[in-house]
């Protein structure tokens, strides 16, 4: 069997007439904690979002935890591939920079919402498993707070926590703390590295430096739509790197 989690093949999408990702290719195996870097409009946001097809690439092939969808510009997706989509989606996690939890429900409600209502789990069951996944962020004594109760740190571990609740071969990271004040960062980072020591498999858009090159296996680097670097985190943040990566280096 694979350990090949994702692999993407030529991956275009346009919005209008200004092409944001051009014939990405990229792979990441099993395990891999795999962190994306580039200026901002370089492509890396739309190409994690079209991984889960949040948004829909308009070509390309993408393999993703044994389901594979393959897309041609102008056409239709198949029902075969909707069908591949929604096994798609269950196998994979997005955690979002703005945590888009129910302000409405609990930290535990919000963690256990997929599982009963997309996994039918019973009621009792979901909640045993959410309130281990509470205490696994380090929220166990905040199951029954409301978001508005909440600091933006901690909104954000229950947000991994919701993600975990699925049980989930990848998470996807969307710049999960670029809406946090610092000293609530390190408390979502501290989570994201405990998931990376523990072999989560990891596709990760973030401005932190610091995570990049404790935690991440492999840093690609994007511009203009195109993977201008992808090197192991030692190499990438190396002397050698090249100018182009040192010159964005700097600005950190």
């Amino acid at each position: 069997m694979s350990n090949t989690k994702i692999k993407v093949t030529s991956v275009s999408k346009s919005f209008g007439a200004n092409p944001v990702l051009k014939k990405v290719d990229l792979t990441v195996e099993a395990g891999e904690v795999v962190v994306i870097l580039g200026p901002s409009g370089s492509g890396k946001t739309t190409l994690l979002r079209s991984l889960n097809f949040l948004e829909q690439p308009d070509s390309g092939t993408l393999e993703i935890c044994g389901h594979r969808i393959e897309l041609i510009a102008g056409k239709r997706m198949s029902r075969a591939d909707k069908q591949q989509l929604t096994q798609l989606r269950q196998k994979t996690a997005m955690v979002f920079q703005s945590f888009n939890l129910f302000p409405h429900l609990t930290a535990l409600e919000n963690v256990i919402e997929g599982l009963v209502s997309v996994k039918k789990v019973p009621k009792q069951e979901a909640i045993e498993k959410g309130k281990k996944l509470l205490d696994q962020v380090g929220l166990g004594e905040k199951a029954g707070s409301y978001p508005a109760r909440l600091s933006g740190g901690q909104k954000q571990r229950v947000a991994i926590a919701r993600g975990l609740s699925m049980d989930p071969e990848v998470i996807f990271f969307d710049e999960p703390t670029s809406a946090l004040d610092p000293e609530l960062r390190d408390e979502v980072l501290m989570v994201m590295r405990n998931l990376a020591n523990a072999g989560m498999t990891m596709l990760v858009v973030t401005h932190e430096m610091r995570f990049a090159q404790e935690a991440a296996d492999r840093v690609i680097f994007m511009e203009g739509g195109v993977v201008v670097k992808n090197a192991s985190a030692k190499d990438f943040f190396s002397d050698q790197s090249g100018e182009r990566i040192q010159q964005f280096l700097r600005r950190y």
